[in-house]
């Protein structure tokens, strides 16, 4: 018994020791990653429920030119829910401004109440809200159209969770960056057809199971972005693909590739939403396990998007 005793002592004292002494070295443990993982998810869920998120997203209606009528009535151009009266107003375009005309209040900006506003296409920063529904004008290439949000839309279930694959710290990847010249642009299309000209800035590449592997990165915002299918593309992840960051690279053009933080398009949540199309340089041959699962409310099916 004493025998036992001493080396279930020794084997306690070993495992502290050696996780000191890991510590101690600055090596990450698994904890550390796994806890960074799950800011990670944490923070994915806040910010699609958060007022600037796409969960509370109802409406998409894109705008001709000429005048479009909306309510909650099936014969308007616009077809609101059904909370909102059946002829509620319209929305005229006018080469470029939008005139805005309701039958009822609303509040333009959060703040002044009127019954209709002008606006140019460069200006499309104003909002108008209506009980618990938002909307405003937003423009795709050379298209506009009404997002409307409901801040109660029952999507916003508390409960509410994205699948994930296993925590694998392989899928953290050490790769390579290869800058383009400064400038450098790439036109690709959303999930309507409208071209999207986004910031190309250079080629990340990289190896799993020692084959070569090479995607096209962009800036979105002041994030380094990588949206890309690969061969669960439209089975076990979004049928449109998805996307992750990655930090700036070190002084020698080397990043990290972290695939556990890969991530749903909006389009994986709603259909309202007007999510890029990957191009065909980022469409891996591989099939990458990690990151965001296909959520098991994905509305939207990609038309020729599987590889």
């Amino acid at each position: 018994m004493e025998i036992r005793k001493n080396a279930r002592s020794f084997s306690f004292v070993t495992f502290i020791t050696a996780g000191i002494l890991l510590s101690g070295c600055g090596i990450s443990t698994a904890t550390d990653y796994e806890k960074e993982l799950l800011t990670f998810k944490k923070n994915r869920v806040t910010s699609l429920k958060s007022r600037s998120g796409y969960l509370n997203l109802v409406g998409l209606h894109w705008i001709a030119e000429g005048k479009s009528q909306f309510g909650s009535d099936p014969g308007n151009e616009f077809v609101f829910p059904k909370e909102f009266p059946a002829n509620f107003g319209s929305v005229t375009k006018k080469g470029d401004r939008f005139i805005f005309n309701f039958r009822e209040t609303v509040l333009l900006d959060s703040a002044e109440k009127i019954s209709n506003f002008s606006f140019s296409t460069e200006a499309l920063d104003h909002t108008f809200s209506w009980h618990s529904y938002q909307w405003f004008v937003i423009k795709r290439g050379e298209n506009y159209a009404i997002r409307l949000k409901d801040f109660e839309n029952p999507d916003m279930d508390p409960k509410f969770e994205i699948p994930y694959y296993p925590i694998d710290v392989s899928w953290k990847i050490k790769g390579s960056f290869e800058a383009y010249p400064p400038g450098k642009n790439r036109t690709i299309s959303n999930i309507f057809g409208h071209p999207i000209e986004q910031p190309a800035i250079g080629i990340v590449s990289f190896l799993v199971g020692g084959k070569s592997f090479s995607l096209e990165a962009h800036m979105e915002g002041p994030k380094r972005t990588i949206i890309f299918m690969d061969g669960t593309t439209g089975n076990e992840t979004y049928s449109g693909g998805r996307e992750l960051y990655f930090d700036a690279p070190d002084g020698d053009g080397n990043v990290i590739v972290d695939f556990n933080k890969a991530f749903n398009f909006p389009c994986a949540f709603n259909l309202f939403t007007t999510c890029p199309v990957p191009p065909p340089i980022n469409r891996l041959k591989i099939n990458i396990t990690a990151g965001e699962k296909v959520f098991k409310k994905s509305h939207a099916t990609i038309p020729g998007c599987r590889l």
